[in-house]
Order: structure tokens, then sequence, then C-alpha cells
């Protein structure tokens, strides 16, 4: 805000710490194992980058060197500095501002979408004072005037009123994230272009750049490229140097590769130093787009008057915060009394309440895992959607090691992995899982003795004896894996099998046993274990309700999605899972199951998979119940429940007694408790709680 209109600071949303840590405030809690390492992962490219080069330093004679800490930045940035310049406005402002006073102001806004533009709270506080608002676009020093030294600025080339009846959405300044979306006209986009939004937590480490555009103190467009170090930051906010005035407030933030990283907003007094021990005596903090985007989350899950427009912003921010994962915040509860900066650390640090599993067919790795590029991009895409596991198809098993360890060099990741054909050549194209540790303990385990022969059977076995285009049944072992949640998570367990059958046509024999010996041997692991099951992978679609039998009888839910041209993926949801919910990627839709128990993140991409593999991966969020993961008694138990409370001796009459309480530990005794008036018990002998309930006969015959 322009100094028009003499105000109080604006208050910071976190107090700066330059000697702190990134990341500081959310600790061992983050959704990620090694925040700093992960920071460095992401910003530390061009390092990288020029550590492929032949090493200049070793010549004979240095003609150059840097003057204190060396810092440049790509001769491109100023290409894409320079078109996304013209997105940015200049605001002239009068009415009542966030403090309650009459006056007028000037602010700095830009363009994110083809009819929406963003500032700053206390830039455009209401609907009021931004119907009023002029918004002024190219209001700049000319290259020509640049060149011939002449200051002086141009008048507007276009100015636009805004409409917030149409669309207007804010967050307060004190106690919120200090942001205002309003509808602007899409002739404004149409020839300013558009900024775009993008989430990302690990953009820009401290002595990195912060490029600030803006009008300062209401004069012509300028960029803040000197001093502009980023010496602190946390989830929510990154502090910088960059020099600003009033009138800056709403401006973009970009880093070094012209990405738009936060929205600036404040400036105080500041003593402190940068990393290399420049005195600083000002600091300014911006929000991050990533913390905007969670925010806006929250609301739209909040309902009410403000969900349309939050859910019209999320469509238009791209790409996945890591910190968060691939779906941020969805699923995850947040106390709704805590501020908008405290949900939104609180959003990160609910990485126990979910379970984010991926399938990914990647066969060209299998072989070329040892090109620098192809493992890079790989190990960047897993890292950048932050599931904690993945089953992946088409993968040899050097490859595999491979991943993993690139994984946890660059980034800090630490994955656990199990090959599904650990015997089989270093050629051979095969599955495999692999896990976050912090997340999931899990390990390869065996088919029941019934069923693992089936898996090696070709379909001109004579026990078949029918006619075929024939060969193996799979040609790709469908391991079983079982997982249980690390100790920081809910108590809850489950299989997973990848797979990949997309080679067998939809009506083959082939197709057809693979589907039915699948199912067989699904229910086979349910009727013992009680267990979701999770299949997923290659394959033209999902196990269909008609392929099971007995489990369905027992009371288990069959589900099913696809994506529409990658794979998909079946669950089995046990009675007594402690599953509330299933979030899908964006391009997969339910197709079996009638229950309306897929929500799709229709917001989400996934933009960089595309130059790493022709296949695109599905993601699937396991959202937990809000019980802490303990399971519900089925049916079974609790008739056996009823049973011991009609055998238990009856209480005084004088006194009335409670009601049972169910068990804790799901595996040990039922408490007795007091007879009481119950239901008749079915004739079949009820099963005592923590038993397995015996398998119900198939209807698929002999």
């Amino acid at each position: 805000m322009s100094p028009n209109l003499k105000s109080t600071d604006v208050p910071f949303v976190s107090l700066p710490d330059t000697k702190a840590d990134p990341f500081s405030d959310v600790g061992s809690t983050a959704g990620v194992d090694n925040p700093a390492k992960m920071l460095e992962g992401w910003t530390g490219w061009a390092r990288r980058g020029r550590a492929l080069q032949p090493d200049a330093s070793k010549a004979d004679i240095d003609f150059e060197a840097s003057i204190g800490r060396f810092q440049t930045s790509p001769a491109a940035l100023l290409q894409i500095l320079a078109e996304r310049r013209r997105a940015v406005a200049i605001l002239s402002v009068e009415g009542r501002n966030h403090e309650g006073l009459e006056g007028s102001w000037s602010g700095t806004g830009f363009l994110v979408s083809r009819n929406i533009l963003l500032t700053n709270h206390h830039v455009l506080n209401t609907p009021d004072v931004a119907v009023s608002a002029r918004v002024e676009f190219n209001y700049e020093i000319s290259p020509d005037a640049l060149l011939n030294g002449d200051g002086r600025t141009l008048p507007a080339s276009q100015v636009f009123k805004l409409d917030p009846a149409r669309f207007f959405i804010t967050s307060p300044t004190a106690d919120g994230l200090d942001y205002t979306f309003v509808r602007i006209d899409e002739a404004a986009s149409q020839a300013f272009g558009t900024i775009p939004l993008e989430r990302s937590s690990f953009t820009v480490n401290k002595s990195d750049q912060a490029f600030v555009i803006h009008h300062p103190d209401g004069q012509h467009k300028q960029v803040s490229f000197d001093d502009s170090d980023v010496v602190g930051m946390d989830t929510t906010v990154i502090h910088y140097t960059s020099d600003t005035l009033g009138g800056s407030s709403g401006a973009p933030v970009f880093d070094r590769r012209g990405r738009l990283i936060a929205l600036h907003h404040a400036s105080r007094r500041w003593s402190g130093e940068t990393e290399d021990g420049k005195p600083i005596d000002r600091i300014n903090e911006g929000i991050k787009i990533a913390a905007i985007a969670l925010d806006l989350e929250t609301r739209a899950r909040k309902g009410g008057a403000d969900a349309a427009y939050a859910e019209a912003i999320l469509k238009e921010i791209k790409g996945s915060d890591t910190m968060a994962g691939f779906f941020g915040g969805y699923g995850r509860r947040i106390d709704s009394e805590r501020t908008a900066p405290e949900a939104v650390v609180d959003t990160y640090r609910g990485t126990d309440q979910d379970i984010d599993v991926g399938f990914w067919n990647i066969e060209w790795l299998a072989n070329r895992w040892k090109q620098p590029g192809k493992l890079d991009g790989v190990a960047k895409v897993i890292t950048d959607l932050n599931l904690d596991v993945w089953g992946l198809s088409e993968i040899s098993p050097p490859s595999v090691e491979a991943l993993v360890q690139r994984i946890y060099e660059v980034y800090g990741e630490k994955f656990d992995f199990a090959l599904s054909e650990p015997d089989a050549g270093t050629s051979k194209q095969s599955t495999a899982m692999i896990w976050k540790s912090s997340s999931l303990k899990g390990e390869k385990v065996a088919w029941p003795s019934s069923v693992e022969p089936l898996f090696h059977q070709r379909s001109d076995d004579p026990d078949v004896r029918v006619e075929a285009v024939h060969g193996n049944i799979f040609d790709r072992y469908p391991a079983l894996y079982r997982f249980s949640c690390a100790a920081a998570h809910a108590p809850y367990s489950f299989f997973a099998v990848p797979l990949h059958l997309k080679a067998m046509d939809e009506g083959s024999l082939r197709r057809r046993l693979a589907t039915r010996i699948l199912a067989r041997a699904v229910e086979d692991v349910v009727a013992e274990h009680n267990l979701d099951v999770i299949l997923g992978g290659d394959m033209n679609a999902p196990l269909a309700r008609g392929d099971f039998s007995a489990i369905e009888d027992a009371g288990f839910l069959i589900l099913g999605a696809t994506d529409e041209t990658e794979g998909a993926f079946s669950y089995i949801k046990s009675p007594r899972s402690a599953i509330d919910n299933i979030f899908l990627s964006p391009n997969m839709r339910q197709t079996v199951g009638k229950v309306d128990y897929f929500i799709v993140a229709k917001d989400r991409t996934m933009s960089n998979y595309l130059a790493i593999s022709d296949h695109r991966p599905v993601a699937v969020r396991l959202s937990l119940a809000s019980t802490g993961g303990q399971q519900p008694l089925d049916r079974k138990q609790i008739d056996a429940m009823i049973d011991q409370m009609l055998d238990a001796p009856a209480p005084p009459q004088a006194k009335r007694s409670k009601a049972p309480v169910a068990p804790n530990n799901l595996t040990g005794p039922a408490r007795k408790a007091p007879s009481a008036k119950a239901a008749k018990p079915e004739k079949e002998a009820p099963t005592p709680p923590g038993k397995t309930p015996p398998r119900r006969t198939s209807r698929r015959g002999k």
C-alpha cells in the first residue's frame, strides 16, 4: 500500500528468523524425510548441470573471477520476466481500507487467469473497495526511453475496472494470508497475458534471489534485481531483502527460473545479516503460492459462499506441492478454529491421516537406467508427487535399485523396495513395489498355497482343456505385498498387487483366466486376513463385481476405477476397513461399484511426466477414518458379543449397568457385560472377536 493513506505496518504472517533452518515450523512432522536435503535437491539444478560441463576452474589462467559470492542467473530469465511483467498492473484505490480508515492508496496486482486478478487483501479488502478501483497496465518507461536516458513514464495504455459482484474471494491481513482474487474483463489477459500459478514448496533456498515486479510508491513499473537475497522461509512464507516500498503490495515474486513463487505483502525494519554476512536493515515477506493453494482447498472443503470461488481458483493452479503430496490437503481434517496460517502448517503435518498409492509403467527405464537424464527424470516425478508407495511395472531389478538410490542421493527420501521376480535377469521386465520407509513397513508375501500354482500356468496347460492363442497366463508374476502404516500413522494394514496385463486382448482366454485367477486369489487372501486389497497397474479395466462371489457375500465392497488410456485399479474394501474415502487423480473415473466412494481430484495435474514416460502415473489417496484407524467390528463379532452378554450372569437389580464397550484390541477377547434384551442370534455359530469367520461356500463351482 502506498503512503497516500498512512497506516500501521502490515503484520507479518511469520516472524523472520534468518538463522533458522527452512521449514523448521513443521520439524519432524513434515511430509518429507529431510526438508533441507529436499530443498537442495529442487534448487540445486543449476549446480548439478554445471557439474556435467568441463571444469573451467582447472584452466592455467583465470581471466575473470567472482567477487564475493558468485551470483548469476540464466540469460533466458530476462525474456521470461519481460514477458510476465506485462501482466502486472498498478491499482488505484479509494474508500475504507482494511483498518477502517477512509482515504486513497495504490498497490500492485497481476493477472493469473483469463479473467482473474490477484493482489493483497489490504489493497482490495472488500467488494465495495474493489468495484471503485482502477487497474492500469503498461504504466512503465518504454525500452526506447530507457536506452535514450529519458525517464519520462508513458501513460497507461489500458485501464480496466473490476467486477467483484461476479467473483471475489479474500483472506484477511490479520490471521489470514492477505490475498484477494477478483474478476477482471477478459480483454486484459488477451492484451497482457497471465502469470501461471504453480504449487511448489521447494522453490528457492536461502541465499537464492527473489525478484519483485511492482509499482513502488505508485511509480512506474520496476523490478528489484539487486540485493534480493532470500534470507528465510517456512511452509507459509518467504523472507527476502529485495527493495520494495508502499505500493509494492500485491506484487508477484519470482525465482531465478522466472516462476511465480510468492505474493509480496509486507515489509518491516529488521536487524540481521544475509548468509554471507551482509547487514540487513529491512526485510520483506511474501505469501507462498503453495500456501494459498492449501488455504483454498480448506475453504472449498468447508463449503459456504466462498467454496465455489475457491474451487475455481484451484483449477488454475498447476503442478503438485512436494511437501503435501500430489493430493495436497484432500481428506485431511483440520481444526476449524485454526487461523489460515496455522491451518496450512497443520495440513502439511497431516500426512498421518492418509496413504497415497501410485502405479506407473516406466518400461523404457528397464534398460536405460544408466542414462542420467532418464534416471533423474523418473526420480524427479516420483519425488514431486510424494506418494507413500508405488507399484512399478515393466521395470528391471537393477533399475529399481538405481532409482531408489538416486532419489535418496538427490532429495533425501528413503524408499525401501521389493521385486516381484528378484531372480529374474537384469534385462527382464517385471514389476516391483517401492515405499517410503517413514510411512510404511512392507514386504512381499506368499499367496495362499491353493492358488500360487495358477500364477505359473499356461493357457494351453492340459488341465485347462481349451483352445486359444496360448502362452503364459501371467507374463509378469503378480506378486502379493503386505503393508502396514509406520508408527506415526493410524494402525492400518492392506495388501497391494502391481499388475501388467495390458498386452492381452480384453476378450482373450488368457485375460479371462488371469482375471478369474486373481479374483479367486484375492478371495482366499481376504478370507484369511480380512484386510483391504488394491490391485493396480497396466490392465485394460478393473476387476468387476461379477469376478468375485464369496467375499461380496461376506460384506466386502468391490470398487474400481480406470484411467482414460493408461491403466486401472481395483479396490476390495473390507467391512472393517479404516478407509473413509478414496481420492483419484483427475484422469480416472469410477467404473465398478455403486457406492459413491471415490472423489476425483479434478484440479490436479501431472504435467511433468510427459517428458519422462509414454505412460501416465495413476495416483490414489486412501483417507484414513477419523477414529484413529481403529477398524470397526463386523457383524459376526457383534453377534459373538451379544452371545457373551446373554451367557453372562444377571446383574443386581438395584444398579443399572453401562452398555458394553467394544474391545480396543480386536484380536483379544470381548469384555463380558450384563445381560440385556437382544435380538435372537442367527442359527449359524458366531465367530469370537479376533477370529477369521469361516469362508462361505463359493458360487463359482468345484
